[in-house]
C-alpha cells in the first residue's frame, strides 16, 4: 500500500494534536485527504485504498468522505439523501450526484456483473458513470460494517453540497464547461470558512503528490475536510432525519452550517 503525506504549517500554535479532523475524495487510484489538527495546520495525504486511509487516521475526530454511505438491499428507489441533494443542486449542479448501487451489486467484481445484479434484485439498472466509484463505495461499505470504530466517525459528505452550504446557494460553474471560473468560485466558497486555504491549496497543489490527484481532488477534498472541522453546532445532513440501511449505516449527508 502507498501512503504519501506532508504537513503544512502556519504558526497558529499549540502542540496538543488531540482533535483531527479529515476529509477525503476519491481519486484515480485511491484517495487524497486533508486533515485539519486541533492546532489548525493542514496535512495533505495519498492513500491508494481506504484501509490505509483508516490506518493512518484511525484516531481522527471525524473522518468524511465523498462517497455514498447506506446502501439499499433490494430497491432502486434513490436514498433520501440523494433526491435531497439532487434538489438543492438543481438547476445546473444536481448531476454531481450519481445513482447509488445496492450492496451486492457494489460487491460485484465487474460492471456487467454489478449491472446483471441490479437489475436482478431492482427494477433498475447501474450506468457506468456509477460503476467508476462503485468500487470505493465497496470498501467502504465492507470497512463500516467490520468496525465499529470506523462506524463512529466516517461520515457520508458530498463536496458539491459542502460548498452549497459554504456560499448558501449551489456553484454556477461547472469544473468541466468552466474550469477556470469554476476552481476560483469554489475557492473563495472556501475562503469565507478559512482564510489561509489559497496558502494550503497552493502548497498542497506543489507537492509531489502523484499525478492522479488533480487540483479538482485537492478542491473536494479540502471542502470536505473543512466541513468535518467545522463545530458540531454547525453540522446538518441532508435529509434531517436520515433512514438507515439494513446493516444500520445512515444514508445521510453532511454539510455545515454556518
Amino acid at each position: 500500500m502507498y501512503s504519501h503525506q506532508y504537513e503544512l504549517s502556519y504558526g497558529w500554535g499549540g502542540n496538543d494534536r488531540s482533535s483531527m479532523y479529515v476529509g477525503a475524495d476519491g481519486c484515480q487510484g485511491g484517495w487524497v485527504a486533508v486533515v485539519y489538527s486541533e492546532e489548525r495546520s493542514a496535512t495533505v495525504s495519498f492513500h491508494d485504498c481506504i484501509d490505509d486511509l483508516w490506518e493512518s487516521y484511525r484516531d481522527a475526530d471525524r473522518i468524511f468522505l465523498d462517497v455514498p454511505i447506506g446502501l439499499r438491499t433490494a430497491s432502486a428507489e434513490p436514498r433520501a439523501c440523494d433526491s435531497a441533494a439532487r434538489t438543492v443542486l438543481s438547476p445546473d449542479r444536481h448531476y454531481s450526484v450519481f445513482p447509488t448501487p445496492v450492496r451486492a451489486a457494489a460487491q460485484e467484481g465487474s460492471y456487467d456483473a454489478a449491472k446483471a445484479t441490479q437489475e436482478r434484485l431492482t427494477d433498475g439498472s447501474l450506468n457506468r458513470q456509477t460503476w467508476g466509484i462503485t468500487p470505493k463505495i465497496a470498501t467502504v461499505d465492507t470497512l463500516l460494517r467490520q468496525s465499529s470504530r470506523a462506524r463512529a466517525v466516517i461520515r457520508e459528505c458530498h463536496p458539491e453540497i459542502c460548498f452549497w452550504a459554504f456560499a448558501g446557494e449551489p456553484m454556477e460553474y461547472s469544473k468541466t464547461s468552466a474550469p477556470r471560473r469554476a476552481f476560483w468560485e469554489r475557492v473563495n466558497a472556501l475562503r469565507d470558512v478559512e482564510r489561509d486555504v489559497y496558502d494550503h491549496i497552493w502548497e498542497a497543489a506543489t507537492d509531489e503528490l502523484p499525478g492522479t490527484v488533480s487540483t479538482d481532488d485537492l478542491i473536494d477534498a479540502f471542502a470536505v475536510a473543512l466541513t468535518a472541522r467545522g463545530p458540531a453546532t454547525e453540522l446538518r445532513t441532508l435529509p434531517e432525519d436520515p433512514d438507515y440501511d439494513d446493516e444500520g449505516l445512515p444514508m445521510e449527508m453532511v454539510y455545515r452550517h454556518l
